[in-house]
C-alpha cells in the first residue's frame, strides 16, 4: 500500500509543531519537510521540499545521514542518534535560524509502507545544543577548583595518566612540581581566611603567566598546588620552578590594604623507571617539597 499527499489538515498541525518533521526517501529526497517552525533553534527547511540531501548538505555529513537512513530501512525499528553541524555550511535561500555550530538529535523511524512511491523514513529533529553546552559546563566544572579556577585534584591525576602513558610509549619527560605556600597557616591565623583566599587565587594569576598554561596547573589541596612539566630536561624545570618562585616573592600580595609577604616551596620529582606511577612521582614530589621545607623554605628541591 501507498501513502498519498498529507491532508491540509495535518499538514497544518504538523506546521504548529517548533520541531522540524521531515518524511526523506531511501535514495535521499527530503519528500516532506514539516514543522521547525521556532526560528530560535531552527532555519528554515522548506525550500528543501523536494530536494536530495547531497545537493544541499557537504558530502561527508550527507553520506553519514545517508547510512543512519539505510540502517534504519534495514533494521525495522527507531534509530536515535546525535550529530554536529555547521547551520551556515547548508545552502538554503535564507538562513534565519540560530546560526554556528548546533548540536542535533535525529529520531527516525521506517516506514510500514511506500510513501508517494517510495520507500522512506520519518524523521523528528531535535535541536539538543543547550542540552550538550549544558553537560560540558557541568563536565568543566566538575574538573574546576572554585577559588581559584585551575583544575582541581581529579582532572589532574587523569591528566598525569595520559602524560605518563605517552612518556612510557615514546619516551617524553615527565616532571611533577608539588607547591606550598610557606607559613600559610600562619596568614590566615593573622589575618584571616579571606586574606588566605586572596593569596591563594593570586598564586593561580601568578602561575598561570610564568606557565602560560602550556603545562597542567591544579589545586591540589589547601595550599598546595601541584604543576606537571612536560618534554622539558631536568635543568629547564629547576630554571622554571625558581621562576615562579621569585615571581611569588616579588609579587606584591595584599588584603584590605596590608602588604603579605608570601613565598612557596617546591618539591619536584621526575618519572623514571623507579618512580614510574602516579603515586610514586606524586610521593617523591611530597619528599621533594618537605626537604625544601626542612632546608628553610622558599626554594626548590628536586629529587
Amino acid at each position: 500500500m501507498e501513502h498519498t499527499f498529507l491532508s491540509d489538515l495535518s499538514v497544518s498541525l504538523f506546521n504548529t509543531i517548533p520541531d522540524p518533521f521531515l518524511v526523506i526517501s531511501e535514495d535521499g529526497v527530503y519528500l516532506e519537510v514539516l514543522g521547525g517552525t521556532e526560528r530560535s533553534l531552527y532555519d528554515d527547511g522548506t525550500p528543501l521540499k523536494g530536494k536530495n540531501i547531497y545537493e544541499f548538505m557537504e558530502k561527508a555529513f550527507a553520506d553519514y545521514f545517508m547510512d543512519q537512513l539505510h540502517k534504519t530501512l534495514g533494521g525495522k525499528t527507531l534509530n536515535c542518534f546525535e550529530y554536529q553541524l555547521q547551520t551556515e555550511r547548508v545552502v538554503l535561500p535564507e538562513l534565519n535560524g540560530p546560526g554556528g555550530q548546533q548540536w542535533f538529535e535525529a529520531r527516525m523511524f521506517p516506514m510500514e509502507n511506500l510513501y508517494l512511491g517510495h520507500r522512506a523514513v520519518t524523521v523528528m529533529i531535535i535541536n539538543i545544543t543547550e542540552r550538550k553546552l549544558l553537560h560540558q559546563r557541568l563536565s568543566e566544572l566538575s574538573y574546576l577548583d572554585p577559588l581559584t579556577s585551575l583544575a582541581n585534584r581529579r582532572y589532574f591525576m587523569e591528566r598525569i595518566s595520559e602524560e605518563l602513558e605517552e612518556h612510557y610509549a615514546k619516551g617524553t619527560s615527565v616532571h611533577v612540581l608539588l607547591c606550598d605556600i610557606d607559613h600559610f597557616k600562619s596568614i590566615n591565623d593573622l589575618y584571616g581566611h579571606l586574606a588566605g583566599d586572596a593569596i591563594l587565587k593570586g598564586f593561580a594569576t601568578i602561575v598561570r603567566k610564568v606557565l602560560k598554561q602550556t603545562h597542567t596547573i591544579a589545586r591540589f589541596g589547601g595550599d598546595e598546588f601541584i604543576i606537571s612539566l612536560v618534554n622539558m630536561t631536568n635543568e629547564q624545570v629547576l630554571e622554571k620552578s625558581n621562576e615562579l618562585r621569585l615571581a611569588i616573592q616579588d609579587y606584591p600580595f595584599s588584603y584590605e590594604d596590608k602588604q603579605l609577604p608570601v613565598c612557596i616551596s617546591i618539591g619536584v620529582a621526575t618519572a623514571s623507571s623507579e618512580v614510574n606511577d602516579i603515586t610514586a612521582l606524586v610521593g617523591c614530589a611530597d619528599k621533594a617539597l618537605y626537604e625544601a621545607k626542612k632546608q628553610g623554605r622558599n626554594r626548590v628541591v628536586i629529587l
